[in-house]
């Protein structure tokens, strides 16, 4: 059987790994650097598609979902670890 707190280790590692790598995804996204549009100079300013907006819900939820299971995580280890 495998060490809980190994177990814990790697689930708040992977929570907070995610949780960046969602919040880097919404980011760009929001950001938008690849866009172009004739009304506005600044990429940020194009309007979003509703592809570019369902990318950046999912990965806030995302980045919420990993949030809570890295908070989650420091929990269980504060009382794994005693």
């Amino acid at each position: 059987m495998s060490d809980p707190r190994r177990t814990v280790r790697r689930l708040i590692g992977l929570g907070a790994g995610i949780c960046v790598a969602a919040g880097v995804v919404a980011f760009v996204f929001l950001l938008q650097p690849w866009r172009s549009c004739p009304d506005d100079d600044v990429p940020a300013g194009c309007p979003a598609l509703p592809e570019d907006a369902a990318v950046v819900t999912v990965a806030l939820v995302v980045m919420l979902v990993s949030a809570v299971v890295t908070v989650v995580g420091y929990g269980i280890w504060t009382t794994v670890r005693r």
